[in-house]
């Protein structure tokens, strides 16, 4: 008899199919975007080792860099400090596989298309043929030519290759602060740093084609910035194996090995008068950024999955406990024959873990698909290869175990309801007797009729209205938190950048550059303000890790070109120690800093105490404001770049970028930023992602109709 219940059962389920049809999709939904996410973090792990492993295939990305932005290091110095570190490394400790010194400097590039030239702002790395860390990466199949060897070859970063129209031997014509020159492309290929084509603190990459990284050779780069082959201003340091270093979004401290090789760096540097920014992996952005990319990929997955399994088990339990309510009458006639409670409860146990298991089957079948969308996505956003493409059988099991784990347990207690139904109270219809509340009747009197009769029945069942208020809540938690993200980075970012700055252009200059910059402004009837920017600052937080921010100087910080948008406090003033400075909001709640503390910082390498006057909002990176003149004195430099403001008719030109190292126009900016803002671009996977809870949100309150509509 109890067959014929689970016969019964079936049928039921087999005539709501519409319902059945939903709740399935929604398992196989969870469990095609688990085996998405996890495909995808899987696939970018393995993508990231070949590119940063040391060996024939890989890039071999650096452990270490030190860096100093207003200065550079003669062949000799290089060798000096190299020599030294290597003096003083230990015996015991992994072995120093290379000291490299290299130059890395900002740039343009005249890219000529119809007879109009196009300045773009560039990035120009001087590699040797022979490089041992951070080289050019040429992956087979996915990337063309050498590198470049010749004082008159380069190799141009293959994300804009397809955007500019460049190929293999064409001449490009690019500068670094003098006139520009020209190089032969010999090859088209990837570097570690640039996996994310931004430049330097921005998170947001400028538009296809309007920002171009180059890797010339050692010869070329002293040919680019008329300098002598050896300077540099970059040095890289690779340890055999990697040491581990500390990951800034972990409070666990992980740098323990890097700490060791950081402190013979700073005492080589010391012994040879160097200054320097010493930064390890977990402090280099580029390469920071990718790695939380690929970390939160993996902690979402599983939990991303359940939480959906987690909706459609408050749908099934709903479900099945109306096919209790409906088969009543059936299920106490059966005991009444004396069918035990065993017996009835597997038939209410079977239900879910079919509908659990044809869900977990389309989502694998389907699964596949969704990872290769993912990574065919991911190389469209960063323009890196994927060469190897796999879901190994753990993803599988990892997803699709909890997820019928889940979806069966949501079984149990309508199985057990069934299990405990009295014959006599069924048989004698008590259990539809359904007496309504008057005080209930008389708030919703007033009410058009069919309105008051829906919230009487809704509230009738307390435990079947707080499930679907928890399983539409979720729901509209996972979507609503998707677009308010991104309507808040819209905000934040871009309504900063339209609103509380008003220059036209961002002229970056070499040291001593700016008087050719302002006497082209002067000419033309431009208006200009000068700045200094440069992510050269150090600060201890509470648990002793170093955190690098970024120092800027201005004039003004309530009238010029870039207003600061201050909270707390009041703008610097001129003064020599303690410097007065303004704080990030971020930073200064990270830091537990408040205003009118004195702390001390490194500023390029040299401490310094500053006294917090303000606090600021709006910055995405850690950013500390100090009065330009001030900055300038303590880094030995007058401005990086100059804001302008052009007159109508007044447009860049190439004379300008002649006299500069780079030029970026505010308006290029905005775009980069707005291209990026994919709450409404139904290509972009997090979108498509977060309207699967709008369909959740509707199936759940479709169920949750029908059993009211049918009195259950």
């Amino acid at each position: 008899m109890s067959t014929l219940l689970n016969k019964r059962l079936a049928r039921s389920l087999w005539r709501t199919k519409t319902r059945l049809f939903a709740v399935v999709m929604m398992v196989s939904v969870g469990v095609f975007a688990g085996i998405t996410f996890s495909g995808y973090s899987h696939n970018l792990d393995g993508m990231y080792e070949t590119l940063h492993a040391d060996d024939d295939k890989g890039a071999n990305l650096a452990d270490m860099w030190i860096d100093n932005r207003s200065t550079t290091w003669s062949h000799e110095e290089v060798m000096n400090f190299c020599g030294a570190l290597e003096a003083s490394w230990p015996a015991d400790m992994a072995e120093l596989d290379s000291c490299e010194g290299r130059t890395i400097v900002q740039g343009t590039m005249f890219h000529t298309t119809n007879g109009d030239t196009q300045i773009i702002n560039s990035l120009w790395h001087g590699i040797p043929e022979f490089a041992n860390a951070d080289r050019v990466w040429m992956p087979t199949g996915h990337s063309e030519g050498r590198v470049a060897s010749a004082a008159d070859e380069i190799v141009i970063d293959a994300h804009v290759v397809e955007a500019l129209d460049l190929s293999l031997g064409d001449i490009v014509n690019i500068g670094a602060g003098s006139s520009p020159v020209e190089f032969s492309i010999v090859g088209i290929g990837y570097h570690p740093l640039h996996v994310f084509m931004a430049p330097e603190g921005s998170i947001f990459p400028p538009e296809p084609g309007q920002y171009v990284v180059g890797y010339v050779s050692e010869s070329g780069m002293a040919r680019l910035t008329n300098s002598s082959i050896g300077n540099s201003n970059t040095i890289m340091l690779d340890v055999e194996g990697t040491p581990s270093f500390d990951l800034p979004d972990t409070e666990e401290y992980e740098g323990g090995e890097i700490d060791l090789v950081r402190n013979l760096v700073s005492g080589a540097l010391e012994n040879t008068e160097l200054d320097g920014r010493i930064r390890d992996r977990g402090q280099n952005e580029p390469v920071e950024i990718m790695r939380q990319d690929l970390e939160g990929a993996k902690r979402t997955s599983i939990p991303f999955a359940v939480m959906i399994a987690a909706i459609a088990s408050i749908t099934i339990v709903l479900s099945l406990q109306r096919l209790v309510q409906s088969q009543a009458k059936e299920i106490a006639a059966l005991r009444t024959l004396g069918v035990n409670r065993k017996s009835l409860m597997t038939g209410y146990l079977i239900a879910p873990l079919a509908i659990g298991a044809t869900g977990c089957g389309i989502g694998a079948v389907i699964g596949p698909l969704g990872v290769d969308y993912m990574l065919d996505f991911y190389e469209g956003i960063v323009g890196l290869p994927i060469t190897d493409r796999e879901v190994p059988w753990p993803i599988y099991s990892n997803i699709m175990i909890p997820t019928i784990a889940v979806v069966f347990l949501s079984g149990a207690f309508p199985a057990l309801k069934a299990s405990k139904l009295d014959p006599l109270e069924v048989l004698s219809g008590q259990n539809q007797i359904r007496v309504g509340s008057n005080t209930l009747r008389r708030l919703t009197s007033w009410m058009p009729t069919t309105l008051g009769l829906s919230i009487r029945s809704s509230i009738r069942k307390p435990v079947r209205l707080m499930m679907t208020f928890l399983a539409v809540g979720i729901s509209l938690m996972l979507f609503g938190s998707v677009q308010m993200m991104s309507a808040g980075l819209e905000d934040t970012i871009v309504g900063g950048l339209e609103d509380r700055q008003s220059w036209d252009a961002q002229v970056y200059i070499n040291q001593e550059g700016e008087d050719k910059v302002i006497e082209w402004a002067n000419q033309r009837g431009a208006s200009y303000e000068p700045l200094i920017e440069m992510p050269l600052g150090v600060v201890e937080d509470s648990e002793g890790l170093d955190r690098i921010f970024t120092v800027v100087g201005l004039d003004s910080f309530t009238d010029g070109l870039r207003n600061v948008n201050i909270i707390q406090g009041q703008p610097p003033e001129f003064s020599t120690s303690p410097h007065e400075v303004l704080l990030d909001e971020g930073a200064a709640t990270f830091l537990g800093w408040n205003v009118g503390q004195t702390h001390t910082v490194l500023l390029n390498g040299a401490e310094h105490e500053v006294t917090i006057v303000g606090v600021t909002r709006g910055e995405l990176a850690r950013t500390m404001y100090f009065m330009r003149a001030e900055l300038g004195e303590i880094l030995g430099v007058n401005a990086t770049s100059i804001y302008l403001t052009l007159p109508d008719g007044v447009d860049v030109d190439s004379s300008l970028a002649e006299v500069s190292i780079g030029v970026v126009e505010r308006k290029t900016l905005i775009e980069g930023m707005n291209s990026l803002d994919r709450s409404a671009d139904p290509n972009f996977p997090c979108y498509d992602v977060s309207w699967t809870h709008v369909y959740y949100c509707s199936d759940v309150q479709y169920n949750d109709h029908e059993c009211r509509r049918t009195g259950f």
